[in-house]
């Protein structure tokens, strides 16, 4: 039996673009259920909008186990560290893309990654899937970031979704990782966007879940993930309609300002969307190697033990996202960084 109402909690605001269309769309409906999606990260100032939680990033796996909520959208690393403890409850059901997808925005006298040796760079958040791509990206560059100066936007006492930008046009950073659509935005004043070799990387809509819930709840979770496919094929072809459902539900949220950056966001989106949620090998090893590969106390965990695809692929072998397609000849998945440096390969 199907579940009836399926909540899912993301880790964070920009994971909603997909979420909010996922939801929104009605995909779910015709696979026997209503996604309900519990925004948290709200990054803004002043109060939370409307239907935003309040939820420390420590609780999201509890609440998971606890039943609260269904699914997780992200937990890119505390799966590794609660299996070393010994808790294998967490798994990893589906990918929604396997490329790093924010853009680095830098003044004018910054021409390429080497440029920002001796200057300051602001960065969203300290964490590994964002901090560590960053830096990744930047030595791919050509950069030694060992040379340039990290703070965290909080740490130039900014809040709020724009704050990277602000930093920017404050002269308080040389460049800033941020998120799309706030790269079209920063052109808007006048900044320029950073290139930097493509990092296949588990970012964003990760699908997490409870081992025993699934097992328990096995129908649900097939429906769930064919709701997922349903959702990303949406995304990927159905322009306007993905854009009237960002811009009347999201827009105001993230403070976009006109249809050009609603465009690019689901222009973008689209492109990094894989219609077969699959991770990409490279992908989870560079995420594993962000955070895990390193620390002793958790290494011993493999890479890829915390996934379990076999329900991504009974719909797979299924040929229902072949079907979806019309054997994805003109939908690929997204590229990814076919000849990794010898360090990210162990």
């Amino acid at each position: 039996m199907i579940k009836p109402q399926i909540k899912i909690l993301p880790s964070a605001i920009s994971h909603m673009p997909l979420l909010t269309v996922w939801e929104k769309s009605g995909v779910s409906q015709p696979h026997g259920f209503d996604l309900v999606v519990y925004p948290r990260d709200w990054r803004g100032r002043g109060s939370p909008p409307p239907g935003f939680i309040d939820i420390d990033s420590r609780d999201r796996g509890p609440k998971l186990l606890e039943g609260e909520y269904d699914f997780v959208s992200g937990l890119h690393h505390d799966p590794y560290y609660a299996r070393a403890r010994g808790d294998k409850r967490y798994t990893y059901l589906a990918q929604a893309q396997n490329d790093w997808d924010d853009r680095i925005l830098c003044t004018e006298d910054i021409k390429e990654a080497r440029d920002l040796e001796g200057k300051r760079v602001a960065v969203t958040s300290p964490n590994p899937c964002v901090f560590g791509n960053l830096k990744h990206s930047l030595e791919l560059a050509g950069a030694d970031i060992s040379r340039i100066e990290f703070r965290t936007v909080r740490e130039l006492g900014l809040r709020g979704l724009q704050a990277p930008l602000d930093a920017l046009t404050r002269g308080q950073a040389a460049a800033a990782g941020m998120d799309v659509p706030f790269d079209l935005q920063g052109e808007k004043r006048g900044l320029h966007r950073l290139d930097v070799p493509s990092v296949p990387v588990i970012h964003n809509c990760t699908i997490t879940a409870n081992n025993e819930w699934v097992r328990a709840n096995e129908e649900t979770t097939i429906a769930f993930l064919k709701s997922m496919v349903d959702a990303i094929y949406f995304f990927k072809t159905e322009k306007q309609k993905t854009c009237e459902i960002i811009q009347q539900h999201l827009a105001p949220i993230l403070g976009l300002q006109g249809p050009d950056e609603v465009e690019h966001l689901q222009r973008v989106w689209a492109e990094l969307l894989s219609p077969k949620p699959f991770p990409h090998p490279l992908a989870v090893w560079n995420v594993y190697n962000l955070d895990v590969a390193d620390d002793p106390r958790v290494n011993m965990i493999g890479a890829f033990e915390i996934w379990n695809t076999s329900y991504l692929k009974i719909i797979d072998d299924s040929q229902y996202i072949d079907e979806l397609y019309g054997g994805l000849i003109d939908f690929v998945n997204p590229n990814a960084e076919r000849e990794p440096r010898p360090e990210f390969l162990g």
